[in-house]
């Protein structure tokens, strides 16, 4: 939309002009995309190392998997979550290669798969098929205890949708939908161009009403007062389903980094230099969500069915952890990520854009990423093969649907819920 045509005029200084980078083009008939995260909690005191927490998974992601097999998404990415602790509430967020702590395996293992579709057909019919209550009843009674279900999926228009990406060389996500290509934009490389990028966002501030908080009994409330405890009942599921929905204008992002291609030199700039940037930043979103307005924030390494299912998966058959490692053998989490493809993402839903656009613009932790990828770009210019890239999107109030079963405080979206629903499970 020119912006002489805008209500709202783009934020877009003046002469600015940045070097184009990429967003992606949907077919014209398409207006909306559709998005589900469906993930695997465990969290059992037992379980000590990584090879005794993807045997004691396998059972529950061979449910998912059939779904999947049942509902065939467009598009499927499978992820293992780095971090997500309870009530985000961590003071420190290990490195990749310090993950191989016990404790951490303790606390929880989580798998997660996103789930994308192009029509609202195959996007409900998908959902529909999934009742997370049953599949965890159908789990051997022993297990019950340790697994947990859960489900965030949502619509988004694509007049509420923007996408960033460094080359086309990778593209993963919204991007492996049917008839999407990309092209150049100047939407860039100033603060507020996330906003410009939107098409909507030249009639829609997207105010909406995302600073409410809710209290688990069906009914929103304002935030906590000064001194007002913020231990939320309904963010504990165990034993029990809970479902909720969202506010209005609730923001989703999701943010992606991959050094597959890169060589030796640049690989290690990333881990080394920019990958802690990242995980700072993280850890403010984590620990302080009021502030932040961040909501279900996680750190995803991709995973593939070989690191899970075993190197002769492809043979069919279900293997178990034994099949990874070897029956003698004591992984860690490093010795599992180093299976894995050298790819992380970033999901996070906020409260809404204003709350997403101060952290980025404004706080420490948000410019020191920013910093560190310019002097990252600038370091190996144009033989530069570390790839960026990002999807956001305005979700319509009601428009999304969380469910969590059985899992423990502090997982997933939580605190921005509204309209809560709980049931005991059976």
């Amino acid at each position: 939309m020119a912006s002489d045509t805008r209500t709202y005029p783009l934020r877009q200084p003046a002469k600015h002009n940045p070097p184009p980078r990429l967003h992606l083009v949907f077919p014209e008939a398409q207006k909306q995309v559709f998005t589900a995260y469906i993930g695997i909690e465990l969290h059992s005191q037992k379980c000590k190392t990584t090879k005794d927490a993807l045997s004691i998974l396998s059972e529950p992601r061979s449910k998912i998997q059939n779904w999947l097999e049942e509902v065939t998404p467009i598009s499927t990415e499978q992820f293992f979550v780095l971090d997500d602790t309870p009530n985000h509430r961590q003071t420190s967020i290990p490195t990749q290669a310090q993950a191989q702590d016990p404790s951490s395996i303790k606390k929880s293992t989580t798998l997660i798969w996103a789930c994308y579709w192009p029509t609202k057909d195959s996007y409900q019919k998908a959902l529909a098929n999934l009742n997370l209550s049953s599949l965890h009843t159908s789990l051997p009674e022993s297990l019950r205890p340790a697994i947990g279900f859960w489900a965030e999926c949502f619509t988004s228009d694509i007049a509420r949708l923007e996408t960033v990406y460094s080359a086309t060389d990778y593209m993963p996500g919204l991007a492996r939908l049917p008839g999407t290509s990309t092209t150049k934009h100047l939407h860039t490389g100033y603060w507020g161009a996330a906003r410009d990028r939107i098409p909507g966002s030249g009639e829609d501030l997207f105010t909406g009403d995302g600073a409410v908080r809710n209290y688990g009994n069906g009914e929103s409330a304002a935030p906590a007062e000064e001194g007002e405890s913020e231990d939320v009942d309904f963010q504990s599921s165990l034993n029990s389903s809970i479902k909720g929905t969202n506010p209005s204008d609730m923001v989703h992002i999701r943010s992606g980094q991959f050094w597959g291609n890169c060589n030796e030199e640049e690989a290690s700039a990333y881990l080394d230099n920019l990958e802690p940037k990242l995980r700072g930043g993280l850890l403010y979103l984590w620990n302080s969500p009021e502030e932040s307005g961040s909501l279900g924030v996680r750190y995803l390494r991709n995973t593939n069915t070989t690191s899970l299912e075993g190197k002769n998966s492809e043979k069919g058959g279900e293997e178990d952890a034994d099949a990874v490692y070897g029956a003698d053998t004591d992984p860690s989490i490093a010795d599992f990520l180093d299976t894995c493809p050298k790819e992380t993402c970033v999901t996070a839903f906020f409260r809404n854009m204003a709350d997403l656009e101060k952290w980025a613009s404004k706080h420490p932790s948000h410019l020191a990423i920013h910093a560190g990828a310019v002097s990252h770009g600038r370091r190996f210019g144009d033989a530069r093969r570390f790839r960026t890239w990002h999807e956001v999107s305005v979700i319509r109030g009601g428009e999304a649907r969380f469910e969590y079963v059985n899992c423990v405080d502090g997982r997933g979206f939580g605190r921005g819920m509204v309209s809560v629903q709980r049931s005991e499970l059976l």
